[in-house]
C-alpha cells in the first residue's frame, strides 16, 4: 500500500469507484481507494440498479442523464465489452391534477437536459407494458432512455479502468483513524498501514457518519431498511419477446420491473418505514442483509396487485432487505466539508447507482475548484450543526416514505420542524403567519386571513395568491414589514479586513464608513460562489449578509481564502436578527421611534448608521430588496421582538402590514433584482448574469482573469427579463424551456406574479444575440404554453425614484 497519495478515497461502492475513475480521467492518478471489504460492499451490491430520467432537481437530472450515457455508451467503448445496461425505458404513472402539473413541468425541464420525456396516452402505455393496469391513471410519462443495470457489472469495470490509469485500490483494508497534520495534509491510518494524503474523500456509504466522526464532522444521514421481492417466472413475460419498461407510481409507492422472466417489485412504505443502526454502525457489517419483513410491505404489495394483476399469480423467489442511506432532503452530500481543508464528502445517496455519474462532477470540483453544473443543491455544507440526530432521522423517514409522492413548489411539510426560529416566530404565528423552511430556518411565506387559511399543493396560483397581492400593495401604498432574520450574517474584522475582502469581491468595496455595496464572489474559473451585501462599518470592520442556504458554504469560502491575512471572520447569523421596514410610509414610522434625523439627506440610499430605537442601538441600512423606500434594521437577537412590537404599534396608524417571502419574491422580480440560487449559480459568472456594473476589473480579485476573458469573448448565454403577455394563472419556477419561433433558446431561472404591475415575470438564460427589447417568446409551463416578451428595464420604478425618495 502507498505511504503517500494525492487523494485517498474511503469507500469502494458506486460513488467511490466512480470518483476514482473520473479523477484519473482528469489527470489525477496518484490516488488510493481504501475499502474495508470487497468493492460494492455495503449497499451497492444489493441495489435494484434502477437509472431514471424522471428527476425533479435540474442538477440531479443532468447527473442521471450522464450516468446512463456512462454505463450504456462510454463504459462499453472503453472496455470493448458489450453494454450491461438494460435500456428498457420507464413509465411513471400519476393520478392527480398536481401530478399532471408536475409532470408537465418536468417535461419542460427535460428539453434543456436533452433526454426524451414524453407524455403518452393510456393506450400507448398498454402497448409498452400490456401486463399493467392503467385504467385509473390521469397522466403517464415515458422516458425511453431509462433502464437498469447490475451494479457489479459497472462498478468492477470502472475500477479496472481506474487501476489501468494508475490508481491503487486497497480492498479488505479498514480505516481506523484520520489525523490532520501540521503540514495541512491528512494522515489516514488503516489496519494495513498509513497513507499521508493531500485530499481525503469520505465515500463510505452506510459508514459515512463513522468516517466523518474521525475528523469531527457530523454527517447528516440515516440508514433505512429497504426491501424488494423477486418472483418466479411468469409465462406471460416469457411469451412477450421483449423486456418490460420499469414502472413507478404514487398509489403503490413502488417500482416494478422485469427480472429474468419474473417481476422485481420494490415498495417504499408510505408509513411504517424502519430506520437502522441509529446508534452507529458495526464495523463488522459487510455484504449482509436483514431478515425479510413482508408484513411491513403488505399494504403496498396489495396495491401492486391492483396495478399489476399478474404479480399476484406468481410465487416469491427472493426477498432482499438491505440498508440504504437517506439525507434530510434526500440529495447526495457532496463537496468540501465545512471548516476543514481538502476533506471531501461523497455519500448519502439513496439511489447511488443512478447517481454514480456524480463522480465526473466531483472530480471537476476537486481538480478545478468548480464544476460545469450548479452543485449547490448537493453541497454538503447546506447543513450545519443544527441538523442533529433526531432531525436527520425524522427527515430521512420523510424522504423514504414520500419517495414517489407528488411534488409541488408550495409543498410545506411539517417533518422535523421547527429547528431554527427567529425571536418573532411565535408572534408571527399569532398573526396568522405561514412559515416555510430553508435549511432548517423558519421563514415567513404569507399571512392567513378569513379569506384563506391554507394552500393546496399546486403548480398554479394557490389560495394564497390574492392575499399575497394585498401584502404587495400594502408595501407599495403604505408600508410593510418582514422578518429578515433568516439570512446568513458575518462580521469581518482586523487590519487586513479591507485587503481580504477586496481579494474576494468582484465589486469595489465601499470606500467610506457607513456605506453599502453588493458583491459577487467568484471562483478562479469565474463561477459565482457567493452573493453578499457588504457594509463598511470602519476601515477594519465589515458586516456581510448572504443567503441562509449558503451560510456554511460562504463561511467556508472565506475561511479557505483567509491565508496570511490578519482577519477575523465571525458567523453572527444566530446572534444578529433583522427586519425590513419598507414602503412610502416607512420613514414616518421609523422617525417616531428615534430622535435621530432620518431624512433623505441625513440617511441616503445605500448608507448605514447606528441609531437608538427604544433603548437599543440598531444598525440601520438604507436599502430595500422590495424596491421601495426602506430600512433594514439589524440588532442583537434578543432585542428583535420588542422593537418589532414598537414598530407595529406606531405603524398601525400608517397602514403597516406584515408580508412574507411570497410577496418579497414578487416585489424583487418587478425590480429586476436577481437572486442567489436562481440567477446566480456556480456555473454562471456575473458577466452572463448581467451584473457587469458590479464588477471592477481594474483591480485583481479571485476570478478576475476568467471574468476578463468572458467579457472579451462573450458567452453562449445571457440573462434576459421576461414580461408575460397573457393571464394564465401559473408562474415559472426555474428551468422551464423558452422558445422563439418554435426554436429552443434557453431556460428560465425564476419567476413570480408582479402584483404591483398586474403581470407575470420571469428571468431566463437565453442566446445572447436574441436578447432585445420586445422579442416575443413562449415558455412551456406546468399548465401549458405561455406568451411573453423581453423587457430591457425593470417593470417597476426602473429609475429607482422610490428607493431614493
Amino acid at each position: 500500500m502507498k505511504s503517500h497519495a494525492r487523494v485517498v478515497i474511503i469507500g469502494g461502492g458506486s460513488l467511490g469507484v466512480n470518483l476514482l475513475y473520473h479523477l484519473t480521467k482528469e489527470g489525477w492518478t496518484d490516488i488510493a481507494l481504501v475499502e474495508k471489504g470487497e468493492l460494492t460492499s455495503g449497499s451497492t451490491w444489493h441495489a435494484a440498479g434502477l437509472c431514471s430520467n424522471f428527476i425533479g432537481n435540474m442538477t440531479v437530472a443532468q447527473i442521471h442523464d450522464y450516468t446512463i450515457k456512462l454505463y450504456n455508451e462510454i463504459l462499453p467503448e472503453e472496455t470493448g465489452q458489450a453494454s450491461s445496461f438494460h435500456q428498457t425505458g420507464s413509465l411513471r404513472v400519476g393520478y392527480s391534477k398536481v401530478e399532471e402539473q408536475w409532470f408537465r413541468n418536468l417535461e419542460s425541464r427535460a428539453k434543456n437536459v436533452g433526454f426524451e420525456f414524453n407524455l403518452i396516452s393510456k393506450q400507448e402505455a398498454r402497448e409498452r407494458n400490456p401486463l399493467m393496469n392503467f385504467d385509473k391513471a390521469r397522466v403517464i410519462v415515458s422516458t425511453p432512455n431509462d433502464g437498469h443495470v447490475d451494479p457489479t457489472s459497472v462498478v468492477m469495470p470502472l475500477s479496472r479502468l481506474a487501476r489501468d490509469n494508475g490508481a491503487e485500490i486497497n480492498r479488505f483494508t479498514r480505516v481506523t483513524a484520520i489525523n490532520e497534520l501540521p503540514s495541512g495534509e491528512w494522515e489516514v491510518v488503516t489496519d494495513k498501514g498509513t497513507i499521508v494524503a493531500e485530499h481525503v474523500v469520505n465515500a463510505a456509504g452506510c459508514f459515512a457518519r463513522e468516517v466523518g466522526a474521525m475528523v469531527g464532522a457530523k454527517i447528516p444521514l440515516t440508514n433505512l431498511e429497504h426491501q424488494y421481492l423477486v418472483t418466479e417466472t411468469h409465462p406471460d413475460i416469457e411469451a412477450l419477446g421483449w423486456e418490460l419498461p420499469v414502472c413507478r407510481d404514487s398509489y403503490s409507492s413502488a417500482y416494478i420491473r422485469q427480472e429474468g422472466l419474473g417481476f422485481l417489485v420494490g415498495p417504499y412504505e408510505m408509513w411504517g418505514s424502519k430506520p437502522w443502526a441509529l446508534n452507529g454502525m458495526d464495523w463488522n457489517f459487510d455484504r449482509e442483509l436483514f431478515e425479510p419483513d413482508v408484513d411491513r410491505l403488505m399494504p403496498f404489495l396489495e396495491r401492486c396487485f391492483e396495478y399489476l394483476p399478474k404479480f399476484e399469480e406468481v410465487g416469491v423467489k427472493t426477498i432482499v432487505n438491505g440498508p440504504i442511506t437517506h439525507t434530510p432532503d434526500d440529495n447526495i452530500l457532496a463537496g468540501p466539508q465545512a471548516g476543514l481543508r481538502n476533506f471531501w464528502n461523497l455519500c448519502g445517496a439513496s439511489i447511488g447507482i443512478a447517481q454514480g455519474g456524480i463522480g465526473k462532477y466531483m472530480a471537476q470540483w476537486m481538480v478545478y475548484g468548480q464544476t460545469e453544473l450548479n452543485m449547490a443543491p448537493l453541497d454538503c455544507r447546506r447543513f450545519g450543526d443544527w441538523a442533529d440526530k433526531k432531525y436527520c432521522i425524522i427527515k430521512a423517514i420523510e424522504s423514504y416514505e414520500l419517495m414517489y409522492a407528488a411534488a409541488a413548489p408550495n409543498d410545506n411539510r411539517p417533518h422535523g420542524r421547527p429547528m431554527r426560529t427567529s425571536p418573532l416566530y411565535a408572534r408571527l404565528l399569532e398573526k396568522g403567519c405561514v412559515h416555510g423552511v430553508v435549511q432548517g430556518y423558519e421563514k415567513a411565506l404569507w399571512f392567513k386571513t378569513g379569506q384563506a387559511q391554507r394552500e393546496s399543493p399546486t403548480w398554479a396560483h394557490s389560495e394564497a395568491h390574492d392575499l399575497v397581492g394585498e401584502e404587495c400593495r400594502a408595501v407599495r401604498d403604505s408600508a410593510g414589514i418582514i422578518d429578515l432574520s433568516g439570512s446568513a450574517k458575518y462580521e469581518v474584522t482586523g487590519k487586513d479586513a479591507y485587503a481580504f475582502l477586496n481579494l474576494l469581491s468582484s465589486n469595489k468595496l465601499p470606500a467610506n464608513d457607513g456605506r453599502l455595496g453588493l458583491s459577487l464572489l467568484h471562483a478562479p474559473n469565474g463561477g459565482i460562489m457567493c452573493e453578499m451585501s457588504i457594509t463598511r462599518l470602519a476601515e477594519d470592520q465589515f458586516y456581510l449578509v448572504s443567503a441562509i442556504g449558503s451560510e456554511h458554504k460562504d463561511l467556508h469560502w472565506m475561511q479557505a481564502h483567509a491565508g496570511d491575512f490578519d482577519v477575523r471572520i465571525e458567523n453572527v447569523t444566530d446572534d444578529i436578527s433583522s427586519l425590513l421596514l419598507t414602503g412610502p410610509n416607512s420613514r414616518d414610522i421609523l422617525q417616531q421611534l428615534t430622535e435621530q434625523d432620518l431624512s433623505n439627506s441625513a440617511l441616503p440610499w445605500l448608507h448605514a448608521r447606528s441609531i437608538k430605537i427604544d433603548s437599543a442601538i440598531v444598525r440601520v441600512i438604507r436599502v430595500s430588496y422590495a424596491g421601495e423606500l426602506g430600512y433594514e434594521l439589524h440588532m442583537p437577537t434578543w432585542q428583535l421582538l420588542s422593537i418589532y412590537d414598537s414598530i407595529c404599534r406606531i405603524g398601525a396608524d400608517h397602514g403597516l402590514r406584515d408580508f412574507g417571502g411570497y410577496a418579497f419574491n414578487s416585489l424583487r422580480m418587478e425590480k429586476m433584482y436577481r437572486a442567489y440560487g436562481g440567477e446566480f449559480t456556480e456555473e454562471i459568472s456575473g458577466v452572463e448574469a448581467g451584473m457587469e456594473r458590479f464588477i471592477d476589473t481594474s483591480r485583481d480579485f479571485i476570478g478576475c482573469e476568467s471574468i476578463k476573458q468572458r467579457q472579451a469573448e462573450g458567452g453562449s448565454i445571457a440573462l434576459a427579463y421576461l414580461l408575460f403577455d397573457d393571464d394564465i394563472a401559473c408562474e415559472c419556477y426555474g428551468n422551464e424551456a423558452v422558445y422563439h419561433n418554435g426554436d429552443l433558446i434557453g431556460l428560465t431561472t425564476s419567476g413570480a406574479y408582479g402584483h404591483r404591475i398586474g403581470k407575470s415575470l420571469a428571468f431566463a438564460y437565453l442566446k445572447p444575440d436574441l436578447i432585445s427589447q420586445g422579442l416575443e417568446v413562449t415558455i412551456d409551463t406546468s399548465v401549458g404554453s405561455r406568451a411573453a416578451h423581453i423587457e430591457m428595464d425593470a417593470a417597476y420604478d426602473a429609475a429607482n425614484e422610490k428607493l431614493r425618495s
